[in-house]
């Protein structure tokens, strides 16, 4: 429920300086804190339950995001939601732009905390954050988006993630896999990273994300038209290049005439930004045995359809939807690149494959489709690690201290 005393949320218009100076600096104990991103996404998906828990605990939290159709399901959340012109890729003029809203809207409205994720959300928050004087900005190091380029772009990113680390007052990596890797990239100093427990962004809701009810999944099975005796593999997450969506449609179109039951369900939609080669799309739309259910805000009344979960991801900080399907109790196929083998043992919570080669994936789906005892083994072990390493609430409790800590620092 949104604070009586909050705005419902405006746009950058709404945000520029009127000329009559900073408004009055409300009076509360509680802890007023920026939360700012690129896309809704991230807010949608990487910040459920975070928000809530936050306001319960002493924190006036404000949403920053690119505009978003979104915007009321975002305020429900019981923040409030301002846009800017964010964008994921190199806009010079529309960058400045959002710079410039971002300098006068902490400005005006007098953060004591501001926390930044996501590249170019990182990389403009945490320039515009210190030129207002906001006095602790946080960098939460989501990923590397570099990983896997060359030549003059991986020097770009390499530039765009060293600014944000460089400026932040401290920084917060979702995984050790991470923190290691920017410090040995040379992109952020070793003492002004840390990884709080086991890592993670937002952990896990374990009873919302939980083995699923045998009547919901039999129904929504029966809607999706899968018959009876259908293995379902699944994937849910934006259906892009880097997510492995090329290489698991490949795997997947290898598999289906040797394995006819075998069937895949994508949840997600596809990322103007970094969009699969048009044949893939295709073969989404046009093969029988592939549903794609576009995104949905609830997943896990479709994740409950699947006998597994896979995403060959070419770059990740810690998969946070990996985590969601291990507690719900799924098998997982995923990449080296996915952040979270040092809590999850591969192997036996998981299948771990090299990213980008379509005969690991393929040979692991097929082990999944055909082997209902490896299934068995790997969900329940996947379960029981992330109920002891990822329980939000836990997650959550360790960002709240952290914040309060860097405050009084």
């Amino acid at each position: 429920m949104l604070n009586p005393n909050q705005s419902k949320g405006r746009s950058i218009a709404d945000v520029e300086p009127s000329g009559t100076g900073h408004p009055a600096v409300r009076e509360s104990s509680r802890t007023r804190l920026c939360v700012v991103v690129t896309v809704d996404i991230t807010l949608l998906n990487l910040c459920r339950g975070r928000f809530e828990y936050l306001t319960e605990n002493g924190f006036d939290v404000t949403a920053v995001c690119a505009p978003t159709p979104h915007a009321e399901t975002i305020r429900k959340r019981g923040v409030r939601l301002f846009t800017f012109p964010l964008t994921r890729c190199i806009t010079p003029w529309t960058d400045l732009r959002a710079l410039i809203g971002l300098y006068r809207f902490f400005r005006r409205e007098r953060f004591e905390i501001v926390e930044v994720s996501t590249p170019k959300a990182a990389l403009l928050g945490s320039i515009a954050a210190r030129l207002a004087r906001v006095p602790c900005v946080v960098h939460l190091l989501r990923g590397l988006a570099y990983q896997g380029s060359t030549g003059l772009r991986l020097k770009l990113l390499k530039a765009a993630h060293r600014v944000p680390c460089t400026l932040a007052h401290h920084v917060i990596s979702v995984s050790q896999q991470i923190r290691d890797q920017a410090c040995g990239d040379g992109v952020c100093s070793p003492d002004r990273v840390t990884v709080l427990g086991a890592g993670s962004s937002n952990g896990v809701d374990l009873e919302r994300f939980c083995p699923p009810d045998a009547g919901l999944r039999a129904k929504t099975r029966n809607e999706l038209r899968f018959p009876d005796g259908a293995v379902v593999a699944g994937m849910c997450a934006r259906l892009t290049g880097d997510k492995g969506v090329v290489e698991l449609i490949a795997a997947f179109e290898e598999l289906a005439d040797s394995v006819p039951q075998l069937h895949l369900l994508l949840i997600g939609d596809y990322d103007l930004a970094d969009r699969p080669p048009q044949h893939v799309m295709d073969s989404v739309r046009r093969h029988p045995r592939i549903r794609h259910v576009g995104w949905q805000e609830d997943t896990t009344r479709w994740m409950a359809v699947m006998d597994y979960f896979v995403m060959p991801t070419h770059r990740e900080g810690l998969g946070t939807v990996l985590l969601e399907a291990a507690a719900m109790g799924l098998p997982v196929i995923s990449t080296g690149a996915a952040g979270w083998w040092g809590p999850i043992e591969p192997g036996k919570d998981a299948l771990c494959i090299s990213a980008k080669s379509v005969p690991e994936l393929r040979s692991a789906m097929h082990r999944l489709s055909t082997d209902a005892g490896l299934r068995e083994r790997l969900g329940r072990a996947g379960r029981e690690r992330v109920a002891e390493h990822f329980d939000c609430r836990v997650v959550w409790a360790l960002q709240a201290s952290e914040f309060r800590r860097l405050i009084g620092r």
